[in-house]
């Protein structure tokens, strides 16, 4: 049951606290690979609570997005591509390397890397060309849709305003 508890709520669907959780240490360990790699300093809580904020706002994002899709069939096919997209960049990719590298970067498996990375840039890219297709400006129906959305926060320290999340 742990991590089953909702860390937000976008238009009426939850958003779990593991999945926040995950995303956020992977991309924390990812920041402190590069900084021990670069010979910088460990990451301060003030930039621990950036990844978490920056994590919180994708994952709201990608939730509105997934919806926007669902509700407008034009857009079926969005999430195919962006499989297609992420098999094509696993069958590129060196089987070597990329599961021992996103094992030790992120403390991930190859499937959770593909979760939380992949698909998530693959979905936003193949929706965006879509939404530019019929030439919108892919800023302002980003812009329009997380500030139109419903979303309510629990248990983390920010609110939503104006389509972002901004400190209480």
């Amino acid at each position: 049951m742990l991590g089953l508890y909702p860390v937000a709520r976008v238009n009426g669907e939850f958003v779990l606290y593991r999945t926040y959780g995950e995303r956020a240490n992977g991309m924390e360990r990812f920041e402190t690979k590069n900084r021990m790699v670069s010979g910088g300093d460990s990451l301060t809580q003030e930039e621990q609570q950036e990844i978490q904020r920056i994590i919180l706002q994708s994952l709201v994002a990608e939730r509105i997005f997934e919806q926007y899709t669902e509700e407008h069939t034009a857009l079926s096919g969005v999430g195919k591509a962006a499989d297609v997209v992420v098999e094509r960049t696993l069958k590129d990719a060196d089987p070597d390397v990329l599961p021992q590298a996103t094992k030790e970067v992120y403390g991930w498996s190859l499937e959770e890397f593909s979760k939380h990375v992949l698909y998530p840039r693959a979905f936003q890219n193949e929706l965006k060309n879509a939404i530019e297709s019929s030439g919108v400006s892919f800023e302002e129906f980003e812009k329009t849709q997380l500030t139109n959305a419903e979303i309510s926060l629990y248990t983390v320290p920010w609110k939503w305003e104006n389509g972002q999340l901004v400190s209480r």
